[in-house]
């Protein structure tokens, strides 16, 4: 039995409502909006299984609609279908050139498996685009190109880019940045972004408040060092970020 989210149900009241007392049935359109409005509230609630479902409807009635194959693509990447993904975003783009956050997707995709030189292109675009509400994702995955590519000037070009974007939701784009600052052995300024990568609307961000920790070991810090590490087994008791904050406490003298 299909699982109907809030949002869809009340799409499908409303709608039922309006062809009741209107005297008419949903057109094709109308029903394929429903299904891919409802499938993108799943897609967001974690539930890909009844995404998938709806949007398969939806690309029966609307084959060449952009919007059903982007959502194909994230469905199929929660599902860890990368080839199916791919081939999603692709068709995307080709139904809608301009479609930035099907190039992001892509371009993720491709960069995920090491296929740097391709999402170069696509995540380049995304980020360019002016128009784009979420460009700071691709500015952000575009860093991380770069710095995979060992061009970690570009890679902090792109960090910065995204950070200046979307400021407390940038929480990869800081930590990311803090990685960059560490490795240069910057403790002071990889700690700043990994602390804004740990607050706010990143609270949840285990790795960002491990990274806190391991930095403060780095610097000698041993009292901070150690409770943040022991925070950081409070705030996330079962998660790998706990269990390596036991190894790092172990390192403190």
């Amino acid at each position: 039995m299909i699982k109907l989210s809030t949002v869809g149900l009340l799409a499908l009241l409303i709608l039922n409502s309006c062809s009741s007392s209107q005297k008419r049935e949903l057109t094709k359109e109308e029903r394929a909006q429903m299904l891919t409005e409802m499938a993108a509230t799943d897609i967001n609630e974690g539930d890909s299984t009844s995404a998938l479902v709806y949007l398969k409807q939806a690309e029966e009635i609307t084959p060449k609609s952009a919007d059903v194959h982007y959502l194909l693509a994230l469905t199929y990447y929660k599902k860890n279908e990368i080839g199916m993904a791919s081939r999603s975003a692709q068709k995307a783009i080709q139904l809608s050139p301009h479609y930035s956050a099907a190039k992001n997707t892509l371009g993720k995709l491709l960069l995920d498996q090491g296929k740097l030189n391709e999402a170069e292109k696509y995540l380049k675009e995304a980020a360019q685009d002016l128009t784009y509400r979420e460009a700071y994702l691709a500015k952000t995955n575009l860093g991380y190109l770069y710095y995979k590519k060992l061009k970690h000037t570009d890679a902090e070009y792109w960090y910065s880019k995204a950070i200046f974007e979307a400021g407390d939701n940038a929480c990869m784009a800081y930590f990311y940045r803090g990685q960059l600052n560490f490795e240069k052995n910057l403790f002071e300024k990889a700690n700043a972004d990994f602390n804004r990568a740990s607050r706010k609307n990143c609270a949840q961000f285990s790795d960002a408040h491990l990274a806190m920790g391991k930095t403060f070991l780095r610097m000698k810090k041993y009292d901070q060092a150690r409770a943040k590490l022991i925070e950081v087994q409070q705030l996330f008791p079962t998660s790998d970020a706990a269990m390596k904050a036991n190894d790092y406490l172990r390192e403190i003298p």
